[in-house]
């Protein structure tokens, strides 16, 4: 009789257990059917934050720049204070170029004062002036801080192009430099090109909280077989196979600019900033000899600048389609990360050529 009892008991045992698992299966399958399966604008949770550079000494934002920051939801704003090169005469580090501020900012917009120095500054400074140079820049910085009253500064960026033979003192400069912002909870960001993530065991990576991809200027731009030295996704793509390894944190940098590039006897002169190809469309002084490269037909002046006659300029620009072929091949690098993408630059004539929906478009490759 027991016996019989306890097979009751373990059959209806086993019945129960098997009700509750059905239960429990059909329950789970419709939760999962209920799920919104659309996709996220963020689904891959890719996090943006959309700025600009400023690269200008005067700070004064016009209407026109002021409907791309509103449109775009910009809260970042990267402005250049000051540039330090090295005084030959003086044989110091002077800075030059100092930032004058006639507008204001949003306070949700973060601000982030950058430095250019030139490459050169650390092919000449001592050792010992290392110190004194990141003092003078700190204070420098928070003087000018000061005109932006409603931020809080939590990042400072530097621009230097350093080589293998200044890596030493831009890196020491950087360390000392932190040290002197330590104790006002503010860090560093510094600028990376291509080549310094390519050949990273060279040329080092800064002792700094973070990076920002500078993805232009990437080709030689004094060679004049160059087609275009601003953005070349043909270069590009030999060194960016190299971004999943970078052991630091990146940002990005994207240009709007385009500028001529104006030879003489084979050399490389200058560059004169947003030519645009309507400027060499008087046939009396200019003939296109491709579709982006002109010879000068005689002696006249453009933009203030003397030109003779034999010189050419190759133009230079970035399209909206190149952009976002830029962006498509730089996705997966910055898939699920959150970084600042920054265009350069916010000036009215560079946003010309680029509406807001074009830029919010460039975004979508990143978070699609």
């Amino acid at each position: 009789m027991l016996c019989v009892l306890c097979t009751y008991m373990v059959k209806k045992s086993l019945s129960y257990l098997l009700s509750l698992s059905v239960c429990l299966i059909i329950a789970l399958i419709i939760i999962i059917s209920c799920q919104d399966t659309s996709p996220s604008y963020h689904s891959n949770s890719t996090t943006t934050h959309l700025g600009f550079y400023h690269w200008q000494t005067n700070f004064d934002i016009n209407p026109r720049e002021s409907e791309y920051i509103d449109s775009l939801g910009i809260d970042r704003c990267y402005i250049k204070f000051f540039d330090v090169d090295w005084d030959f005469q003086k044989q110091q580090a002077t800075p030059h170029a100092s930032l004058e501020v006639s507008a204001s900012l949003p306070a949700s917009i973060q601000i982030v004062p950058t430095v250019f120095i030139t490459n050169r500054t650390f092919q000449h400074i001592s050792d010992t002036a290392i110190d004194l140079l990141s003092e003078r820049i700190a204070d420098k910085i928070l003087q000018q801080c000061t005109n932006f009253p409603t931020h809080h500064i939590q990042f400072i960026q530097i621009d230097c192009d350093w080589s293998l033979s200044t890596k030493a003192a831009y890196f020491s400069f950087l360390q000392s430099l932190q040290d002197q912002l330590s104790d006002k909870n503010i860090q560093l960001s510094a600028t990376i090109r291509l080549h310094q993530i390519k050949y990273v065991d060279r040329t080092g990576i800064p002792p700094v909280a973070k990076g920002l991809l500078m993805f232009y200027n990437m080709g030689e731009v004094s060679n004049p077989t160059t087609v275009n030295s601003i953005l070349d996704l043909a270069i590009a793509k030999k060194y960016t196979t190299s971004l999943s390894q970078y052991p630091m944190h990146l940002d990005l940098g994207l240009p709007l600019f385009q500028w001529g590039v104006l030879f003489r006897n084979g050399k490389m002169i200058q560059l004169i900033n947003q030519l645009q190809d309507t400027e060499l469309a008087d046939s009396t002084r200019f003939v296109a000899t491709s579709s982006l490269q002109w010879e000068v037909l005689k002696d006249t002046y453009l933009n203030g600048l003397f030109l003779y006659e034999g010189d050419f300029i190759r133009l230079e620009r970035v399209t909206k389609n190149e952009l976002l072929a830029a962006a498509e091949l730089l996705q997966i690098y910055f898939s699920g990360k959150e970084f600042d993408l920054l265009f350069y630059h916010l000036e009215e004539s560079v946003l010309a050529d680029f509406s807001v929906a074009d830029l919010k478009e460039v975004e979508q490759e990143f978070i699609k």
